[in-house]
């Protein structure tokens, strides 16, 4: 399969293509370019269109043609080439070489500087000079190589360049870490307002200790530029050991440092050639390794067997751990006609997940035959789906456990409930002016109401409001109960408040949702994603007794961009009713 090529997000600001009115039918003979056959005699061009020119294929009756051409491209430009077929009969490509290089016409990677290779006929080849020197560029338009029907086909060529901005961006204070040999050290925690570009990868060294796992993540707002992160365990960087290919703004890339000592790890920051450049945000962390910690276990436990399942309701649980010798089990209630769906999302892609469903205790365990369904693909991630029609809400159990060939023994996941009969958490007091509480409709104190039916808080400087979700049980003897903050503003503190009993009106640039008694139960540090989830126990803070039921929000900072201009913003609310 043809993979197809990646160009810059501003070619579109260039002139278009230009199309020439030649059928291939024709075969014509040698362009006025001729004998342009080979490195050694390619043409220099200048910036401008060329049309009505030649090219054979392999299957010609006189044997490949392929053209060559040199263009002379200054220190921070772009050099952009266009080349549009005639006829869409012979699948041509485009390879570009550094005139000095001695690799010309090699199609070899990484010989050539870019190249346009394609499915299609036409081709867009784009090649940034960030070398700091003029640099002599050729040329090669040539047919596939395995494109044995190709006999001939007029083309044409537009060559321009431009300024590059890249080059004209400012560098990070890490610089020059512009190769493994000068890769520079990285502290565990977050660093800001790094710079990288295609031609210019940035290189870390960071330090992970035995039996801990290292986890990387990277955060970037410019789209068309992704930021990809590579992993490798030498100083040559010549094997990697991880890689993380980011897409939507965000990436993640995870190692164990399963040597028995600690390690020294290389990190590649990269833009995707063709992408230009980009800035970006970095945070790094290390944590125990739980496959190497037997010990380490998640809230949830002891879980372990039919019996001592835990009481689950409605809603996304995160940080499980599962290993070969421990499964995990839950009880559900499902209503008569109701469906209950059941999804578990794996950390790692290291062990492989099942998921099972008994409905009663006699079959409970047995992965065999006592299902009534399961999810055992080869993936990591897996899902169940089962519809009571027993006549009465009846109780069943879900068992996840690692598969018994995994290749290893554990991993971390997080389960999804949906259709249970309880309810762990019930929004309300939203920011989109339909909040009462029997005095009338409240809105956003500077008219910066949220979407409505979006769940959020009023809107904040980032254009949402902010959503506060709940994810473990309402059960106070299980205390595992987190309360997790999306869309506020990053790299903020913020704080999960409580309340006994629900009011509604404007404050600072929300709606305050929950009346006295109140208490402030954790200082919640948000991320570069303005996310962020509470780690403390609730029942302890809070002081919650069974039966009692207790009103959440989160309290976030929002300053200088303030909406309203107060500084501070809140999630809309949640009320629990503790078990």
């Amino acid at each position: 399969m043809r993979i197809a090529n990646t160009s810059l997000s501003f070619v579109s600001l260039v002139a278009g293509l230009i199309l020439s009115g030649r059928a291939e039918a024709q075969c014509p003979g040698a362009d006025a370019y001729e004998d342009s056959d080979d490195c050694a005699n390619a043409v220099a061009l200048t910036v401008g269109s060329y049309t009505n020119l030649t090219l054979e294929g392999v299957a010609a009756p006189t044997g490949e043609d392929g053209d060559f051409f040199s263009v002379l491209v200054a220190a921070g430009e772009i050099l952009q080439v266009d080349c549009t077929h005639i006829a869409a009969l012979g699948d041509t490509d485009v390879y570009l070489y550094d005139a000095a290089g001695g690799t010309c016409g090699s199609h070899v990677a990484p010989d050539y500087l870019a190249r346009g290779y394609t499915g299609t006929d036409n081709e867009n080849v784009v090649w940034a000079n960030a070398t700091g020197a003029a640099v002599t560029v050729i040329v090669e338009v040539d047919a596939w190589d395995h494109d044995t029907a190709f006999t001939c086909n007029d083309y044409s060529l537009n060559i321009s360049t431009f300024g590059d901005p890249c080059s004209l961006s400012v560098d990070d204070s890490f610089e020059p870490n512009d190769n493994c040999a000068s890769a520079t050290p990285l502290a565990v925690g977050s660093q800001i307002g790094l710079f990288a570009s295609e031609m210019d990868a940035d290189y870390y060294t960071v330090f992970v200790p035995a039996a801990e796992i290292l986890t990387v993540d990277v955060a970037y707002s410019t789209l068309s530029a992704d930021v990809d992160l590579i992993l490798h365990d030498d100083f040559a960087c010549t094997n990697q050991v991880a890689a993380s290919v980011s897409a939507a703004g965000a990436g993640t890339v995870l190692w164990r440092n399963t040597t028995g000592v600690a390690a020294t790890i290389v990190l590649e920051a990269r833009v995707p050639v063709g992408s230009g450049c980009n800035n970006y945000d970095l945070n790094v962390s290390t944590a125990p390794d739980p496959c190497q910690d037997p010990l380490a276990d998640d809230a949830l436990e002891g879980n372990d067997s039919c019996v001592a399942a835990i009481a689950m309701n409605d809603g996304l649980t995160t940080d499980l751990f599962v290993s070969k010798s421990d499964a995990d089990f839950y009880q559900v209630m499902i209503a008569d006609g109701a469906t209950l769906d059941v999804n578990v999302y794996a950390v790692a892609d290291s062990g492989d997940l099942d998921v099972y469903l008994y409905d009663d205790l006699g079959g409970c365990g047995d992965t065999t035959s006592g299902y009534l369904v399961r999810g055992y693909t080869s993936s990591d991630d897996e899902s169940i789906t089962w519809t009571n029609m027993t006549g009465s809400t009846a109780t069943y159990i879900v068992q996840v456990n690692v598969w018994s060939n995994s290749a290893v023994e554990c991993n971390r996941y997080d389960i999804e409930i949906l259709g249970s009969a309880g309810v762990l958490a019930t929004p309300f007091c939203f920011g989109d002016g339909t909040t009462d509480v029997g005095n009338g409709p409240v809105s956003c104190p500077c008219a910066n109401n949220s979407v409505a039916g979006a769940g959020e808080g009023c809107l904040n400087s980032q254009g949402v409001g902010a959503i506060l979700t709940a994810s473990g049980t309402n059960a106070v003897a299980s205390d595992n109960m987190v309360f997790r903050t999306t869309q506020a503003r990053a790299s903020q503190p913020s704080v999960l408040m409580q309340g006994a009993a629900v009011v509604a009106f404007p404050f600072k640039d929300g709606i305050l949702c929950m009346g006295n008694p109140t208490e402030r139960l954790e200082v919640v540090f948000l991320d570069a994603n303005g996310e962020g989830s509470t780690s403390g126990s609730v029942v302890t803070g809070g002081a919650v007794s069974l039966g009692d039921t207790r009103y959440y929000q989160q309290w976030y900072r929002d300053p200088n961009l303030s909406v309203c201009g107060n500084g501070s913003s809140l999630t809309q609310g949640l009320a629990v009713t503790w078990q």
